[in-house]
């Protein structure tokens, strides 16, 4: 059984509870990012304790600026069109002789 298509925000979000699903089935959790000195030079800690503190919300937020960046080079890439007569770039015949 396969669940249809969501937006990109409710993807995420799935992506996100199976990523921390994952990490609680593959862990101890009473020994994995605990706030200890260890955990806090362990990156594997780190980013379980990321996940564990990101929200739906940040996930839809994160989405929308991703979408905003894409939109904004998207408008300066098109509104700035190539020269005329192909590229800019100029072939140099650098054979001696």
């Amino acid at each position: 059984m396969t669940d249809p298509l969501g937006s990109a925000a409710e993807e995420a979000m799935k992506l996100l509870a199976a990523a921390q699903e994952w990490t609680r089935t593959r862990f101890d959790s009473e020994h994995l990012a605990t706030g200890s000195a260890e955990c806090q030079v362990c990156p594997v800690c780190q980013v379980v304790a990321a996940l564990r503190q990101v929200t739906p919300e940040t996930v839809e937020h994160l989405l929308d600026a991703a979408s905003s960046f894409v939109a904004a080079l998207r408008t300066t890439v098109t509104s700035h069109p190539a020269p005329p007569g192909g590229s800019r770039v100029q072939h140099i015949d650098i054979r001696e002789g």
